[in-house]
């Protein structure tokens, strides 16, 4: 490369790479809560009931001066006002911080709404929560807010309309402060007291841009003697190799044969799982937080691990579903094999199935692995579903402690419900429907 372009190269990609270090260590928040997620992983709740959208979330980052909530209205200007709250979170003592009212018709124009608040300089650590509620909404559309339909913020709580959600509310909150003094107040914390004073760290970013802009003139050869840059002529020039007809006809007939193979669906049954279809499902828990109540989680019994729902007594799991013909509900149900010795005096769990004629119970069990060594097992369960085909039912798995409400050392859990039909064009397609 001539000299002159060598230079200009240098410049563009070593500017290039360190404009990047000033944006994410002086410009770029680190900890901020996020839970920014496509639109194909969300969905919709109001925030013109009468609670409204209230969501907890734990702040990593100092400087907490507002949040980003993304709207969704229907049809029409929305009237009214959309009132946000910031409350500080102690136990089950909220504080109010702020209170900020938003213009309905302004808070829809655009697809993201950032609501600002005076900045919390020690907000790192912190628990709070965001209240958002449509007002005198009067005769206009109500506004709704999107949410992730998964568990994206294991440390929140989302609320709508009082009740608890399986999700969070897709936001992000924001903050001035900067990502370095993070680095020195948090992660450097365990090091020695030099390690992050202000000398050491402007002396390694000195070292590490030295040996950055060394490699970056390398790359592009700039300092490189001239004789270095001559273009090498070969004396000869290679002789061109092709494929013979054979040769490429046998690689076609490789690789359409794969294609073909690993497209071809594999079983005679599709399947639905439950667990993926989480998220749509009703929730109900006695549990003092819904994620502490109901947890899918992996669970071993004997050699062989199952994925599993832990499922807290007391609650209940409904799947509203769209049946095909010849489905079958299949799962299994039992303790967790870690309290079968422990002081227990049963669990109770069913199967119902609700559907236009009434309620039909499919299963139900009683129990008792630390008095009935018949217990200790994973019980499986088969439910035809033929009798509902093309009709839609609800699927409801209940968890309740067998005696006088005692649920200590009771730990049930289903394992790998789903639903499987044939895979035959005229069968149809089951659907889970939120």
């Amino acid at each position: 490369m001539h000299p002159s372009r060598a230079r200009v190269a240098f410049l563009l990609l070593y500017g290039a790479l360190l404009l990047w270090q000033i944006d994410r260590w002086f410009l770029t928040p680190h900890g901020l809560v996020s839970t920014w997620g496509s639109r194909a992983s969300s969905r919709s709740v109001s925030a013109g009931s009468q609670s409204g959208v209230s969501q907890t979330f734990t702040m990593g980052a100092d400087g907490l001066d507002g949040v980003w909530l993304r709207p969704v209205v229907g049809a029409g200007t929305p009237q009214g006002e959309l009132v946000v709250d910031l409350s500080l979170v102690d136990g089950d003592r909220r504080t109010r911080l702020e209170r900020v009212v938003v213009p309905a018709a302004e808070a829809t124009r655009r697809a993201s709404l950032h609501v600002p608040f005076r900045a919390v300089r020690n907000s790192r650590g912190h628990t709070y929560q965001v209240d958002v509620r449509h007002v005198r909404a009067a005769d206009g559309p109500a506004i709704d807010l999107r949410v992730s339909r998964d568990d994206v913020l294991p440390s929140g709580r989302l609320f709508a309309d009082r009740r608890e959600q399986w999700g969070d509310l897709v936001f992000e909150t924001s903050s001035r402060r900067a990502t370095l003094p993070y680095w020195l107040h948090e992660v450097l914390r365990p090091w020695p007291s030099w390690v992050s004073a202000w000398p050491t760290v402007l002396f390694a970013c000195l070292v590490f841009n030295g040996a950055l802009a060394w490699a970056c003139a390398r790359a592009v050869g700039l300092g490189e003697p001239a004789e270095s840059r001559a273009p090498v002529v070969a004396a000869t020039r290679p002789r061109r190799r092709t494929m013979t007809p054979a040769a490429l006809a046998a690689v076609s007939i490789v690789t359409v044969g794969g294609m073909a193979v690993a497209g071809r669906p594999v079983g005679r049954f599709q399947s639905v799982d439950l667990i993926a279809a989480l998220p749509d499902a009703r929730l109900e828990t006695t549990w003092p937080t819904l994620h502490g109540g109901v947890s899918p989680q992996a669970v071993l019994f004997g050699d062989r691990a199952h994925r599993g729902l832990v499922a807290m007594p007391s609650t209940t799991i409904a799947w509203t579903v769209d049946v095909p013909a010849g489905a079958v509900l299949r799962l299994g149900a039992a303790m967790r094999a870690d309290m079968w010795d422990r002081e227990s005096d049963g669990i109770q769990m069913s199967v119902t199935i609700e559907h236009a004629a009434g309620q039909t119970v499919a299963a139900d069990l009683t129990l008792f692995p630390m008095g009935v060594p018949a217990h200790r097992a994973l019980m499986p369960i088969e439910v035809p579903l033929q009798a509902w085909a093309g009709q839609r039912i609800t699927i409801v798995l209940k968890t309740t402690p067998e005696r006088w409400g005692n649920a200590v050392n009771d730990v049930p859990v289903w394992t790998a419900p789903r639903i499987e039909w044939p895979r035959h064009p005229g069968a149809g397609t089951a659907r889970v429907v939120r």
